[in-house]
C-alpha cells in the first residue's frame, strides 16, 4: 500500500509540470533542437566481481518545445559556448522565483549476474520505468544546489531513492566550462534490499549468507566535468568521477569495490540555437 501510494505521489508530481508546459506551449514558431554524439568510457563497478570495463556509449537530446529526450549529460552539452547557455534545455520545469522544480521518466535498465563467476544464480534486478521529481536553487556565483527522488513506478522492487548536491561551475572562457559536483545518495529499505541484499533464495543458490540491509546513506560521488565549442556546432567533452559505497550498501558481500572511478571522453554535434 506505501509503495503504490509512493508511486501515485512521483505520478503527480511528474503530471503537474508537464502540464503547466504543455499551457505554455506556443501555437506557432515551437522551438527545435537537437545534440547527437558519442562518448568512450571507462569504469569500475561496484557490484560483481569484473574489472575495469571500456564502453561506448550514444549521447543524444531532441526537444521541440517543452518536450524533451535527452540521455546521459547532452541537455548541459547543448548550451556550451553560446550566450543562451541553458535556453530551452530546462522546457520541461517550471519556476518559483530563484527555485525550479522538474519531473522526468527514465528507463532503469536493472542488472544480471548471469556472467559473473561469483554470484551467477542471484535473480536478475528486472528493468522498470523510474519517475522522477527534482528542484534546484542557485546559492549566489556559480555555486547551485539540486535534490531529487525517483521511484520504480511498475512494482518491480526498485524502490525509492533520493539525491541531493552541490554544484559549481566555473566558466574558463567563451567557449569552454568545467563543472564540478558532490553528491550523496539515499535508498529505503526495498530499494537497497534489490539492490545489495541477497534473499534467503539468491543465498541457497549461490551458497552465501543471506544479506537484508536497512533504507539509509547508499553512496557519496564526485565528478568533473568539461565541455568546450569546437565551432557552432561541435562540442569536444570529458570527465572524472568517484563514487564511494557507505553504510549498509558497503558492507554487502555483494561489493567487490567500495569506492570505483570512472573517466569519459566524447563528441557531439548540435544543431544552432
Amino acid at each position: 500500500m506505501k509503495s503504490r501510494r509512493n508511486r501515485c505521489i512521483c505520478l503527480t508530481l511528474m503530471t503537474i509540470p508537464v502540464w503547466g508546459a504543455a499551457q505554455a506551449l506556443p501555437e506557432e514558431g515551437v522551438g527545435r533542437e537537437f545534440l547527437v554524439g558519442a562518448s568512450l568510457e571507462s569504469s569500475t563497478g561496484h557490484i560483481g566481481d569484473g574489472g575495469r570495463a571500456v564502453s561506448f556509449k550514444p549521447v543524444w537530446h531532441f526537444q521541440v518545445g517543452p518536450v524533451r529526450v535527452s540521455r546521459s549529460r547532452a541537455s548541459t552539452l547543448l548550451g556550451t559556448g553560446l550566450r543562451s547557455s541553458e535556453t530551452g534545455v530546462s522546457a520541461d520545469l517550471f519556476s518559483v522565483q530563484q527555485w525550479r522544480f522538474g519531473a522526468s521518466l527514465r528507463l532503469d535498465n536493472g542488472r544480471s549476474f548471469d556472467g559473473d563467476p561469483v554470484w551467477r544464480g542471484l535473480p536478475d534486478i528486472r528493468t522498470t520505468l523510474r519517475g522522477r521529481a527534482s528542484v534546484q536553487r542557485p546559492l549566489g556565483g556559480r555555486w547551485s544546489w539540486g535534490a531529487s527522488a525517483d521511484q520504480d513506478l511498475l512494482g518491480r522492487d526498485g524502490g525509492l531513492r533520493l539525491n541531493s548536491g552541490l554544484h559549481y561551475h566555473y566558466p574558463m572562457s567563451d567557449r569552454t566550462r568545467w563543472d564540478f559536483g558532490l553528491s550523496a545518495t539515499w535508498g529505503n529499505t526495498r530499494y537497497m534490499q534489490t539492490h545489495f541484499g541477497i534473499t534467503p533464495a539468491g543465498a541457497a543458490a549461490v551458497g552465501s549468507a543471506p544479506y537484508a540491509p536497512g533504507g539509509g546513506v547508499e553512496g557519496v560521488q564526485l565528478s568533473w566535468n568539461t565541455s568546450t565549442a569546437l565551432g557552432p556546432h561541435w562540442v569536444l567533452f570529458g570527465g572524472v568521477g568517484v563514487s564511494t559505497l557507505r553504510g549498509d550498501a558497503a558492507r554487502s558481500p555483494l561489493v567487490t569495490r567500495g569506492t570505483t572511478s570512472s573517466a569519459t571522453l566524447g563528441l557531439a554535434y548540435r544543431n544552432r540555437r
